[in-house]
């Protein structure tokens, strides 16, 4: 859970959203596994506004870029729960260090290491 948002503001954020993450569609009406996510970052600037935040998963959170333009191309990819978005950290490791994924790399065709 975010700590540098007041309560209030958490509430006000959860309320607009629907207590619903804004990535994934996971409702959560308590909250408690729903976080508050800074569109633009306090580091760059951002404020604790309600038009610079949002509500996500504790998933959609973790994966959520901190710069605003990828956060916005982010939130246009489709997901639909937990398994979509460990799905989207895999293709993006795999894209990122393709030498992981190179035939032979770490077993022998008949799967021994």
């Amino acid at each position: 859970m975010n700590k540098g948002i007041n309560w209030y503001l958490r509430k006000k954020v959860l309320e607009r959203d629907d207590f619903t993450c804004q990535k994934c569609k996971l409702e959560n009406e308590t909250g408690k596994l729903l976080q508050i996510h800074h569109i633009t970052p306090t580091y760059l600037k951002g404020k604790d506004e309600i038009n610079n935040l949002i509500t996500l998963c504790k998933d959609c959170h973790y994966y959520a870029p901190d710069k605003e333009e990828e956060f916005e191309e982010y939130m246009k990819e489709e997901m639909d729960g937990t398994l979509t978005t460990l799905m989207g950290a895999w293709n993006k490791v795999r894209k990122e260090h393709p030498e992981l994924f190179e035939e032979n790399k770490f077993f022998t065709s008949d799967g021994k290491q």
